[in-house]
């Protein structure tokens, strides 16, 4: 997880004095995280399909990494071991043309009582302090796409 538990971690390794199980940056998880992806992705390609790799992330530059690997690699984007995946609602300026491209893309939903899902979405929101400053870009998608439906282009 990148960044939700962080400070969380932080104070709980501390008080119960064990070493902190996460990285000291946001950019050390970025790094762990899209490292993590390129090992899965080669051994996907050197091993065949037995591997089934799921990027599961908001994150553009990652996966943008994830994409231009495949390429590399010569991994189509319709691959059958290889998907992306953005919660519902989020990141869909990221998801939309991984789709129209053929790369399988899922959108997840949390499910359950309001107390049990409501935590959950907090930590992502929190997790990913970029999503504020993307959703400007996924604004400017949106009224693009109601401006070409007004004007039928």
């Amino acid at each position: 997880v990148r960044g939700a538990y962080m400070e969380h971690e932080r104070e709980r390794s501390k008080n119960l004095k064990y070493p902190c199980p996460i990285h000291d940056t946001a950019e050390d998880t970025h790094q762990c995280y899209d490292e993590v992806v390129e090992y899965l992705m080669r051994y996907r390609w050197q091993n065949g399909s037995g591997t089934e790799i799921m990027v599961a992330s908001h994150n553009q530059a990652s996966i943008e990494k994830a994409v231009v690997l495949m390429n590399q690699l010569g991994l189509q984007p319709q691959d059958p071991n290889v998907y992306f995946a953005q919660l519902f609602g989020m990141r869909d300026n990221l998801s939309f043309p991984l789709g129209s491209q053929g790369y399988n893309v899922f959108k997840y939903l949390p499910y359950g009582k309001v107390e049990e899902v409501m935590p959950y979405l907090l930590r992502r929101a929190a997790e990913n302090s970029a999503v504020l400053g993307d959703s400007v870009s996924e604004l400017d998608m949106l009224k693009e796409a109601l401006y070409k439906r007004i004007i039928g282009r």
